[in-house]
This record gives C-alpha cells, structure tokens and sequence, in this order.
C-alpha cells in the first residue's frame, strides 16, 4: 500500500516540477531572446525498475519511478525591428558570448548598448566578447555592424563579434546559458532588430491546465491510498 502512495507522491512532485517549467516560460514571455523549456517525466516500470544514474524524488521509491528532465527549445523567435544601430538579432542558430566575473556565458539576448568606458554590453551590463575574447568596445559616431558579425565604427573594421554554437545546453537565469562550445556559428546577424522570445502563452497556459488535472488526480489518489492505510490500521487493533 505503501507503494502507491510513495508513486501517488513522486507524481505530485513531478506535476509540480512542470507547473514551476510552465510559470517560468509565461514569466518569460517579453524577456529578449528567452527560449522556452520544456519538461518531459518517464515511467520506469515495476519490472524493469530505473536506470542506477537515475534520480528519484523519494528513494525509497524504487518500485516506479517518476523522472523529470528540462529540455530548452532553440526554436527561432520572432524577429522585431527596433531600428537601434546596437540591437542584434542572430538568425538561425549561434548564441552571443559575454563575460561575468570569470565565466563565460551565453544568450541570444542582442539589446545591447554602451557604458561609460564604450564597452557593449548587455541590459544586465555584461560585457560582450569578439571572436577573440576580448570585450568588444564601441568608440566612434557610426556603428555598422555586418551580417557576419563584422563591427565597422565610422567605416573603420574594428572586430568581429563572436557568433558561437553551444552543445549541453543549460539555462541560468533570464536569457543566459551556459554550454561547451562547438566552433564558430553558421548564422547571420542583424543590425536593427531584436528576437523575441520563442514562447506561445496559448500553449503554454494549455499545458498548465494538463498539468494541474494531473497534479490533482495524483493528490487524489494520495488521499485515496491515507485513507486506505488508516482503515487497515483501524481493522487491526479490532483483531
């Protein structure tokens, strides 16, 4: 009996884990270059039991268990024109590199500007890098920037922004992500425009709804298998 409650629970908490996927995206839905995550949940079943790399939520679950991964969606958003000379759009694959602290990062977030020392830099002031690493300053009245990436200041070459391909992907906050490089980007970018995000509230609000008859059927069956124990603990002190 114990069995299914433990299940009933790991459920709960899975369904849970997708309603928090599912708010981030919504909360998401105007933030630049945010790519939705998706969540995906597999069954292993009593037979066969779960993988040993696997994690359960309650280990002493070992009977079924419930695993919940998050998956981001690199699906192209929707291109807007700004007309800004410092906005940058990439088109089709690639990620934009930036520095914080020590670390490299990532995002497709191109709002960019200039601070005070004419280094570009992102809405959240990190700093973005060029194909060499180095942080890209913009001095100068006329900023042309190529579809290669290309960074012309009064008609002047002066780098070439960094445009990289980025496998094992994971998200870190807002539109930054980190990853392991894979060479140079196949795409182009685009001077004037921003992307945004590539999330559907419509669909977005109809998984919530799945996941939130899911989150209560399993909450039922919980009560469900409580109430079950209890009546077995009552007809064995009658014995």
């Amino acid at each position: 009996m114990y069995k299914g409650i433990y299940i009933a629970m790991t459920g709960m908490a899975m369904r849970a884990n997708e309603l928090d996927t599912i708010s981030n995206n919504l909360a998401n839905i105007n933030t630049t270059g945010y790519k939705r995550q998706s969540f995906a949940s597999r069954v292993y079943p009593l037979l066969t039991g779960r993988p040993a790399d696997t994690k359960a939520i309650y280990q002493d679950a070992r009977y079924q268990t419930y695993f919940g991964t998050q998956y981001i969606d690199l699906k192209q958003g929707v291109l807007r024109q700004t007309g800004a000379p410092l906005d940058l759009a990439i088109q089709d694959e690639g990620f934009f590199a930036v520095t914080k602290g020590n670390k490299t990062l990532y995002t497709r977030e191109g709002s960019f500007t200039r601070d005070k020392e004419g280094y570009l830099i992102t809405q959240a002031g990190l700093k973005v890098l060029d194909e060499n690493n180095s942080p890209i300053t913009v001095e100068g009245e006329k900023v042309e920037i190529g579809r290669d990436g290309s960074i012309y200041v009064d008609g002047n070459l002066v780098t070439k922004i960094k445009l990289v391909k980025l496998n094992n992907i994971s998200h870190v906050g807002q539109s930054l992500y980190e990853g392991t490089e894979g060479g140079q980007a196949d795409a182009q970018v685009i001077q004037g425009w921003i992307e945004s995000s590539n999330v559907n509230p419509v669909n977005e609000l109809a998984q919530m709804i799945q996941a939130i008859r899911n989150f209560e059927l399993a909450q039922r069956a919980t009560m469900n298998f409580d109430q079950l124990a209890q009546r077995a603990v009552s007809e064995i002190a009658r014995i």
